[in-house]
């Protein structure tokens, strides 16, 4: 039976550095090994062939390679096991084949995959149409020929050396499917492999190409001199070539011939194809198959309709588009693949994949669209795929979904269980989980972890979505001066990159300029920032809704009379957002940064009218900073208290002050309840929460930024937050009444 391609395991060789890189699926290492043996004395192919020897693969081979292909082999499924042609001949001369493990022979159980391409990419089938030609070079008074045994019309065959040659300087070889010469060898490496009735040495011409399949069927060497020459024809066309390793007898060629190709033109890949053979009794077609070495592509077959791994890249990606959920799972696959091959860092794979689907860095839209897609093939990922989409998903969530951010710590403590290597900017992405959470000590190591594994020139490359980072934690941890510099820092370094990602971190870092001008007690720099922002996003054909939210909340602190424009476009916006019946979503969307903007004015205005209208969402706002990201729910339902206080009559169903702060002290938003508690007349528990947001930012371990970082001002954390916290307490002037003026100057706005 024919083993289930998707019960196959795989695993990878090629050369990297001194040694060479050890691949599957779920786990990558370096190998330290210039050769496969565990001794310099290579094992005796004769001896191995003729059962003279018996050679335990786990301790024949090298460590740790005789043991990482013995535990994959343990497992009971099939292993193809590709050997890049850019390996020493040694890895690929090497008999691994012949070898047993646990006392069984991995004859149709290992599949060695010699001389395969430096890099693995998609290959179509070949067309039915195509034919099969069998070059028959035997003299006709051969008492057995092998070319007998096919069944009728599988092939076309050329009798004798003469036809032969015609046949070859007139026909479009490398139209045909496939090619198989059939004769005598002489068995030397010295010759040509392939002996004529008259003696001569002979080999097959490349000058006219070569079809995708070449089969060569003579007596070879022990040394193997037929499969010395696969590479020539594969550098020549052929995709795929088998040779013997060894004699093959004339009946076990015609029974392995006529086993194959059948097989094979039914659609199966030639590698099962083989491998099947090769596990049959040595009565059958096993005597031939085993001696046969496959060098190429073990994944070629003959049908007119692709499957999915067969398929180019945008081909599956249009099906990813039309809802393919499969055709996905096989792109993210490759793209992880292809970044390992190409020796390029993991998170490339993104980038790869959003220009394969067409999806923008500010294309809300397709992103929320590439988050679903995501969600449910991420899981039947390859585990070294899910290293970076998983982390893709976190980025998202962050954006789109709070619900699904438990989930995906649960994933990335699975990812860190088994050791696997994290790009480094994944970390950013991370590093949003717990922001989100308000637990910035952890997003802060995250991202110190991320930049220290790279270099200053990734400064606005891998580096810039870390910094853009580390410069929003830096703001909301009350950091703003460092912050500034870094800033600049990535700016200047955007300013030299022309592509759309560059385009997305320079568009993002204007909110940041605007937070960190907020924190330095500059609001009308905060509003030009946000004035440019909201321009930029028109002509990025975003709507532009959450600067105007910025605009409005600025503006109602510092001057609510002029803000009555926006506060009318404001509530125009709110009032056609049917949120009532739509509710806010599950991240945090622009209508929920609106309401928290209008509530702000309506308490900074003293309007009554603006109040009752917030009024008719507080069950719905109760149920979302409970449910969800209590933060801007929490702040609406805060300005509506402040307005109380200020004289506005509100309904006693408003949640009380403890409900507000139990939710906001959950999700540890220290520093905006100082403020609103300050604002309140709450002075102890305004100092209380300003030391809590002093060990906010207090690490458990010392946090290391490298020292090209915002020239060094990072360097010793504890005395910069140390400074900072004696700032807060001279600014803020607890026990006495506090004013939003104060609270503007002090840069200790809620954000």
């Amino acid at each position: 039976m024919l083993p289930n391609n998707n019960l196959i395991e795989e695993a990878w060789i090629w050369p990297e550095a001194d040694g060479v890189r050890w691949w599957t699926p779920n786990h990558t290492e370096f190998l330290n090994l210039t050769g496969p043996f565990a001794s310099h004395s290579t094992e005796s192919v004769r001896a191995l062939r003729d059962h003279r020897k018996c050679s335990n693969l786990r301790y024949a081979l090298a460590e740790p390679l005789g043991e990482r292909l013995a535990d994959l082999l343990s497992q009971g499924h099939p292993l193809r096991l590709h050997l890049s042609e850019a390996l020493d001949v040694l890895w690929q001369q090497c008999p691994y084949e012949r070898m047993h493990a646990g006392g069984n022979p991995l004859f149709g159980t290992l599949l060695v995959e010699r001389y395969a391409a430096k890099e693995t990419q998609p290959r179509p089938p070949i067309h039915p149409s195509r034919s099969i030609v069998v070059l028959n070079l035997l003299s006709a008074d051969e008492p057995i020929q092998p070319t007998q045994s096919l069944p009728q019309g599988i092939a076309q065959i050329i009798d004798g050396y003469t036809a032969v040659r015609y046949f070859l300087e007139k026909a479009d070889v490398a139209e045909l499917g496939a090619l198989v010469v059939v004769s005598h060898g002489t068995e030397s490496l010295t010759q040509q492999p392939f002996r004529l009735p008259d003696g001569r040495s002979w080999t097959l011409p490349t000058h006219r190409g070569l079809p995708p399949l070449v089969i060569l069927l003579a007596c070879g060497n022990d040394e193997g001199n037929l499969v010395w020459d696969a590479p020539r024809l594969l550098s020549a066309g052929a995709q795929t070539c088998l040779a013997p390793l060894g004699r093959p007898c004339p009946e076990a060629a015609g029974r392995f011939l006529a086993a194959l190709l059948p097989a094979w033109q039914a659609g199966e890949q030639i590698g099962a194809v083989l491998l099947d053979l090769q596990s049959a009794a040595e009565t059958t077609s096993g005597r031939g198959a085993r001696l046969m070495q496959l060098m190429g592509r073990a994944d070629l077959r003959m049908a007119d309709t692709p499957r999915l791994e067969e398929c180019d890249d945008q081909t599956l990606a249009n099906a990813s588009r039309d809802h393919d959920e499969e055709a996905l799972r096989v792109l993210l696959n490759r793209l992880t693949l292809r970044c390992f091959q190409a020796d390029h860092p993991l998170d490339k794979a993104e980038k790869a994949l959003r220009e394969r689907l067409n999806v923008g860095y500010l294309d809300e839209q397709a992103e929320r669209w590439l988050f679903a897609q995501l969600q449910r093939q991420s899981d039947r990922c390859w585990l070294l795929s899910q290293v970076w989409v998983k982390a893709l998903e976190a980025h998202f969530a962050e954006a789109y979904d709070h619900r699904q951010i438990q989930r995906l710590e649960q994933a990335r403590r699975t990812l860190e269980r088994a050791q696997v290597d994290m790009p480094a900017p994944a970390y950013h992405y991370w590093a949003k989980l717990a922001y989100r959470h308000g637990r910035y000590a952890l997003s802060l190591q995250d991202i110190a972890k991320g930049l220290s594994a790279l270099r200053p020139e990734s400064l606005c490359t891998r580096a810039a979505g870390l910094i853009g980072h580390l410069i929003g934690l830096l703001v909301d941890v009350n950091l703003p001066d460092p912050a500034a510099i870094l800033v600049q820092q990535l700016e200047d370094c955007l300013a030299q990159r022309v592509d759309e990602e560059a385009q997305a971190e320079q568009h993002k870092l204007r909110d940041r300029a605007a937070r960190i001008a907020l924190r330095q007690g500059k609001p009308q720099r905060a509003e030009a920032i946000y004035h440019i922002k909201r321009e930029e996003s028109r002509r990025l054909q975003e709507n532009g809704h959450r600067e105007l939210a910025w605009l409005l909340y600025i503006g109602a602190w510092h001057d609510p009379e002029a803000s009555l424009p926006l506060a009318a476009e404001v509530r125009d916006l709110l009032v056609n957002a049917n949120i009532l019946q739509q509710g806010f979503g599950p991240g945090n969307e622009d209508q929920i940064y609106l309401m928290r903007a209008y509530a702000a004015w309506a308490w900074r205005a003293g309007s009554q009218e603006a109040c009752d209208f917030l009024f008719g969402f507080v069950e719905l706002l109760h149920k979302q900073f409970i449910m969800g990201d209590p933060g801007p729910p929490g702040f609406i339902l805060a300005f509506l208290h402040l307005s109380r206080r200020d004289g506005i009559d509100l309904p006693d169903s408003l949640p009380s002050w403890d409900t507000v702060v139990v939710a906001l002290e959950k999700e540890r938003y220290f520093l905006e309840l100082t403020a609103l508690n300050a604002l309140l007349g709450r002075s102890s528990e305004a100092a209380n929460m300003l030391r809590r947001v002093q060990a906010q930012r207090t690490t458990e371990t010392p946090l290391r930024f490298p020292d090209w970082l915002g020239d060094g001002e990072l360097k010793d954390w504890s005395q910069l937050i140390k400074d900072r916290a004696a700032f807060e307490q001279s600014v803020l002037p607890l026990g006495q009444a506090v004013t939003p003026k104060q609270l503007i100057d002090a840069g200790l706005l809620p954000l």
